[in-house]
């Protein structure tokens, strides 16, 4: 049997027609709206994102200041001002504020939902059932009384610079109390003496509890001497 050098392996190829993508269920146009499709979408959503950051931002920001620093309202409109002093009251994206300026009363600044009512009415108690109230209960009634107005009646301990500071002396000093009030303006305290009496509105801030030093005590802000 001879083989043939001369002759070569010849590969055989075929050209094929272009396919047509249109019979697998898919054309060019359909192709392009949907990679264009997605882009938009998520524009869509990262825009809603944003503008949700930003307002809980915003609103955060406000509730802080408030609060916390007693500034602003910055991200809230001014709706009106009552004619009691000054008064203003706020509206945010669901909340509102009250900044509280009587002549001669509530000076403090309240925040809560929209139906959040206008109130200059005072819880009115004694230095005596305060200190029993709060030695007995003292979480309770922090709870109870911390950021009202209130109206306290006690006895003058000191009186420092634009400050009165109140307290009922136990004789076995479980049950003293002493009650900082710093006047919300510049008054003139040289007529009060040491060991009478006096009734004075504010706002209550906080309590703390007794230490070795101190007995338990109520800060208070804002106050006035209110007159009998």
């Amino acid at each position: 049997m001879f083989l043939n050098k001369n002759k070569k392996n010849k590969i055989i190829t075929e050209e094929y027609d272009d396919v047509d993508y249109g019979n697998y269920g898919i054309n060019e146009l359909d192709y392009e709206d949907a990679i264009e499709e997605e882009p938009k979408s998520k524009k869509i959503i990262n825009i809603i994102s944003v503008i949700i950051l930003a307002l809980a931002i915003m609103i955060a920001t406000d509730m802080i200041a408030v609060t916390k620093y007693d500034k602003g309202p910055y991200f809230a409109i001014r709706t009106k001002t009552y004619d009691d002093g000054g008064t203003q009251v706020f509206y945010g994206l669901g909340y509102k504020v009250i900044k509280y300026h009587q002549e001669q009363g509530r000076r403090d600044t309240e925040l809560g939902l929209w139906s959040m009512p206008y109130s200059v009415e005072k819880a009115e108690i004694s230095a005596l059932d305060l200190a029993i109230e709060f030695r007995n209960k003292p979480e309770k009634t922090a709870e109870k009384f911390v950021g009202q107005f209130v109206e306290i009646t006690g006895t003058i301990k000191q009186i420092e610079d634009n400050e009165l500071i109140l307290q009922y002396d136990d004789p076995d000093d479980m049950y003293t109390l002493r009650i900082n009030c710093p006047m919300a303006e510049k008054t003139n305290l040289d007529e009060l003496k040491e060991g009478t009496e006096v009734t004075v509105t504010g706002t209550i801030e906080n309590f703390t509890l007794a230490t070795t030093n101190n007995p338990n005590m109520v800060n208070m802000s804002n106050c006035f001497i209110t007159e009998k």
